[in-house]
């Protein structure tokens, strides 16, 4: 299982970043990666046995069309997303994993400018698919601006409070809507009968 700590030290690596940017284009064996990319064959397969390693890509042997011996092409074997907020009172690091779902093909052009056309057509579909995602972008942005401001006025509320551990729990309080205060605690290694009463008569209160 891919977890956000590994996967960063993963493609952390500018190579092994070009390397899952052509493999997502199509397979491609570690002969084609060096050549395309400008690197030595024994680096691109020094970084492929590391995403492999980390469950970021697969391989399957297939015939050279030389006459070769059998050789290994490489394909991504996730999907993710990276969502990463940091500002004033605000770190949010997360990891989102999207089940791969094949699109039912479309029935085949045959002639030359019949695919002409469905290119055409694809690169709209691409331009509309980009216009929703950055008005989405936008949106998300406003939002995180907002918990910013929210999370501003609690570092405010809280600038008198002398207690370290309270301080804590209180902006987790806020912050982490998803969890109780006892799990709050939990999280933070604070077992103090006090502080969760605290934070039981603010969600009760």
């Amino acid at each position: 299982m891919v977890e956000l700590d590994a996967l960063l030290s993963v493609i952390e690596n500018p190579a092994r970043r070009r390397i899952l940017e052509a493999l997502v284009r199509e397979p491609h064996y570690p002969l084609q990666l060096s050549k395309e990319l400008g690197m030595t064959q024994q680096a691109v397969i020094k970084h492929l046995k590391v995403l492999e390693a980390q469950g970021l890509v697969k391989r399957y042997q297939e015939e050279s069309d030389l006459g070769g011996p059998m050789r290994h092409k490489y394909y991504p074997a996730v999907n993710f997303t990276i969502v990463v907020d940091v500002g004033p009172n605000i770190f949010n690091a997360k990891l989102v994993k999207r089940e791969h779902v094949a699109l039912a093909a479309e029935e085949a052009a045959d002639s030359e400018g019949e695919k002409e056309t469905r290119i055409r057509e694809l690169r709209e579909r691409m331009a509309e698919i980009d216009r929703n995602l950055l008005a989405l972008q936008k949106k998300r942005e406003e939002l995180i601006e907002e918990k910013e401001r929210t999370m501003d006025e609690v570092a405010h509320l809280m600038a008198e409070q002398p207690d370290y551990r309270l301080r804590k729990a209180i902006y987790e309080f806020i912050n982490r809507t998803d969890l109780d205060p006892e799990l709050i605690l939990q999280e933070l290694s604070l077992q103090d009968e006090a502080i969760e009463r605290y934070l039981r008569q603010w969600l009760e209160g």
